[in-house]
């Protein structure tokens, strides 16, 4: 589903933000009124990162069913994030809009803040009734530094009661990079419900993969209760069923596309899901070292949310970066 991921550290930056928050929306089916909101919300976190925050990020992630801005940084944090979002609390000391004027502005809004570290602020719109997932699927990604294109990408797509996640690296950086899991991706929304091993083994002879991808899929069968895992190469995916537990899904070494893997076959891991469980993906652009004990604080928190998080915090930025969370869900 990709998306648009802009460093926000100069003024300048803050026009481009408003300028892409305008076009994703547009791309995102939102009506002409909804845009202006959109945009001006954007202006508002953007003049936030520029001001106040170290390392800001502001991303437009598209969703099946609208928009979602992230802006996240290394900043002071918020000591009050209630206080935050009253009416009249300028959180750029202006008469901005502040963060309660984001909230107006938006379906839903977001904070996950934690002084002296930083911030992560979801805002959402929509512009159709949900589809039914049955799970709720959050993202984060950017492109490395001097690119235009992010070589990762993910997706998720329903079909006959299975919902399936993906998650692509595609090698090395740049349109090739981005075509490779453009393709990945293709896979798993033309056909969701085929196992994730077929899934995988469809895109391993795909001549548009051609320039190789790492690549993790996940199924969720919420009549069932349980989760299909199948992945290639060195992403991370951390599960998280609810009871204060985790536990890392192995993927298969090698690369699709090449047809190069010393194990064989993607084999399934198929594990118990619940309401509880959540399930965190992300391509080697974010590093390994977040405790667990962090992602249990954004356990409150929306998927979006937490991606962009994980991806602010632990984003290694020389590289394209994607981070997908999957929360439990409900049976349709």
């Amino acid at each position: 589903m990709s998306g648009e991921a802009l460093a926000v550290h100069a003024p300048v930056h803050v026009h481009q933000a408003r300028m892409a928050a305008s076009r994703a929306a547009r791309e995102a089916g939102l009506p002409e009124r909804t845009v202006e909101r959109v945009v001006l919300a954007v202006s508002e976190l953007a003049t936030n990162l520029q001001k106040y925050a170290t390392g800001g990020l502001l991303m437009a992630i598209p969703r099946p069913d609208g928009l979602d801005i992230v802006a996240t940084d290394l900043g002071p944090g918020i000591a009050d994030v209630p206080d935050s979002m009253r009416d009249g609390h300028s959180t750029t000391g202006t008469l901005g809009l502040g963060l309660g004027g984001v909230r107006r502005m938006a379906d839903l809004v977001d904070i996950h803040s934690r002084p002296g570290e930083g911030t992560t602020v979801l805002a959402r719109w929509t512009v159709a009734k949900p589809p039914h997932l049955g799970v709720e699927v959050g993202a984060a990604l950017a492109a490395a530094a001097g690119e235009t294109e992010c070589g990762d990408n993910w997706v998720v797509a329903h079909e006959r009661g299975v919902t399936t996640v993906a998650l692509s690296d595609g090698l090395g950086h740049g349109p090739e990079a981005a075509s490779a899991s453009a393709a990945v991706t293709a896979h798993v929304a033309a056909n969701p419900s085929a196992p994730p091993g077929q899934l995988i083994a469809a895109m391993d002879v795909d001549a548009t993969v051609r320039r190789g991808a790492t690549v993790a899929v996940a199924q969720f069968h919420p009549a069932r209760s349980t989760l299909t895992f199948s992945a290639v190469g060195n992403s991370v995916a951390r599960l998280f069923p609810g009871d204060g537990t985790h536990e890392a899904l192995v993927s298969t070494p090698g690369i699709v596309g090449r047809r190069q893997r010393s194990g064989g076959r993607a084999a399934p891991v198929v594990r118990p899901w619940s309401g509880r469980s959540r399930l965190v993906m992300h391509t080697d652009g974010v590093t390994q070292r977040w405790r667990a004990e962090e992602f249990a604080e954004l356990l409150a928190h929306d998927p979006a949310t937490a991606a962009g998080w994980l991806l602010g915090r632990y984003g290694r930025h020389r590289d394209d970066s994607c981070v997908v969370v999957v929360g439990g869900g409900e049976v349709g």
